[in-house]
């Protein structure tokens, strides 16, 4: 699969940058020789200026992005690892942690798109690790018949960030 990157600019002017590529980093020699033909692919956003709430349209994008990818490649997990560095503006209702919101929001995102295009047979599986200061959050989206695989995937992610 050939890396996709792409720039998003909301009508306030806040840049957002999506990067979508093959996985090789956060999972161990040993899962990922035996996943066989299937590829690990992660995604990466990150805001590269402004600080305004990201609308609807900038997310509806990104969901659109992500899930053209997935649904144009047959042998593909997708992994997302929620940012935890980068703030969020704060509002009345925003009092949990940055990770967490974005965990939350990509798993709401997820269920409205698969619902909107009537979309049975993919899961998305959240990994939480319990970190020294924070709960880390990966995203495993997967078809059903690959379930086999985003267990381990799950696994190795623990295994290798609990260290």
């Amino acid at each position: 699969m050939e890396d996709l990157i792409r720039i998003f600019k909301s009508p306030e002017g806040d840049v957002y940058h999506i990067t979508i590529t093959e996985e090789g980093r956060v999972l161990s020699p040993e899962v990922l020789k035996s996943l066989g033909n299937i590829h690990v692919v992660g995604i990466e956003l990150r805001r590269l200026s402004g600080n305004n709430t990201t609308g609807h349209e900038v997310l509806a994008a990104l969901e659109d992005t992500i899930a053209k990818v997935f649904l144009q490649n047959d042998d593909v997990i997708l992994c997302y690892y929620c940012d935890f560095i980068n703030p969020i503006p704060k509002t009345k209702k925003n009092k949990m942690p940055p990770q967490e919101y974005r965990s939350r929001l990509f798993d709401l995102m997820f269920q409205r798109y698969a619902k909107l295009h009537g979309i049975h047979d993919v899961r998305l599986s959240v990994v939480e690790i319990n970190g020294i200061e924070e709960t880390y959050f990966f995203h495993v989206i997967y078809r059903e018949m690959h379930s086999v695989f985003a267990t381990m995937i799950g696994s190795d992610l623990k295994e290798g960030f609990s260290k």
